[in-house]
C-alpha cells in the first residue's frame, strides 16, 4: 500500500529499489523490515537482467501513477522517519532533484558532483518535461549522472544531501566543505548507505539495519 492523498487518486509517491541474484538475501529482508518499521512500502524489484541504470530508465519511464519517485539501493534506508518530511521539503521547489551527493572519482578526474542514484527523489512531472535523461553508465558518467547534468543544463534546482557521519572514509567529494564519503555514509543524519553490499560484504549494512530496527 502506498500513501495516496485520497482513495482512488493516483499516490503522492512510490519508492523503489532493485537487486539480483548477487545480493545476500538477508539485506533485502533487513531492508523491507526498517521500512515496514517505519510504516513505508518500498517496491523491491528482483531482476537478474537489469544493469542499474536500466532499472532506473524502466521505472522513471513506466511508472506515472504517482506525484514523486524516491530511489534507494538495496544497501541504503533511512535511520529516522524525519527522512521523508525533509525530502518531500526539498522537493516543493519546482524542477528540483533531491538526493545524496555523489563524485565518480573514476571520470574527469573526479570533478564532477551529482546526485546519487543510491539515494534521490523526483517528481514524475518534472522527469516528463525533461524526456527522461537516459540514466545508463556511460565513458564519461556513471549510471543515473545524466540526470543531474540535464537537470543543470535546464537550470533546474540540485538540492544535495550531505554526509554528516562516515565510518570508513574512502573516496573524495568534489565539494570545498564536504569533500569526503565512504563505507557506510549517513547522508543529512537522516539516510545511510553501506556500499559494496554483496555477500561477504554485506555484514555493515546488516549491523546498521539491526541498530534501526532496534532503536
Amino acid at each position: 500500500m502506498f500513501y495516496r492523498r485520497k482513495i482512488g487518486q493516483s499516490s503522492l509517491m512510490k519508492i523503489f529499489t532493485f537487486y539480483n541474484h548477487k545480493v545476500n538475501p538477508e539485506v533485502p529482508r533487513l531492508q523491507k523490515a526498517v521500512f515496514d518499521k517505519m510504516g513505508m512500502s518500498i517496491n523491491q524489484v528482483y531482476d537478474k537482467s537489469f544493469s542499474h541504470g536500466g532499472f532506473l530508465n524502466y521505472i522513471c519511464r513506466n511508472v506515472t501513477d504517482t506525484d514523486y519517485l524516491i530511489f534507494f539501493d538495496v544497501d541504503c534506508i533511512p535511520t529516522t522517519q524525519n527522512w521523508l518530511p525533509m525530502l518531500l521539503a526539498d522537493l516543493q521547489a519546482p524542477n528540483t532533484i533531491a538526493g545524496a551527493a555523489q563524485t565518480a572519482n573514476h571520470l574527469r578526474d573526479a570533478k564532477n558532483l551529482y546526485v546519487s542514484p543510491f539515494f534521490f527523489g523526483i517528481s514524475t512531472r518534472y522527469l516528463r518535461e525533461l524526456q527522461y535523461p537516459d540514466m545508463q553508465m556511460t565513458t564519461d558518467m556513471d549510471a543515473g549522472q545524466h540526470l543531474t547534468e540535464t537537470i543543470r543544463v535546464q537550470q533546474g534546482q540540485i538540492k544535495f544531501w550531505w554526509p554528516t557521519h562516515i565510518e570508513e572514509e574512502k573516496w573524495y567529494l568534489h565539494h570545498p566543505e564536504h569533500n569526503k564519503f565512504g563505507l557506510g555514509t549517513t547522508y543529512n543524519d537522516a539516510v545511510y548507505h553501506a556500499f559494496y553490499s554483496r555477500d561477504n560484504q554485506s555484514a555493515g549494512f546488516m549491523r546498521k539495519c539491526r541498530e534501526v530496527l532496534a532503536s
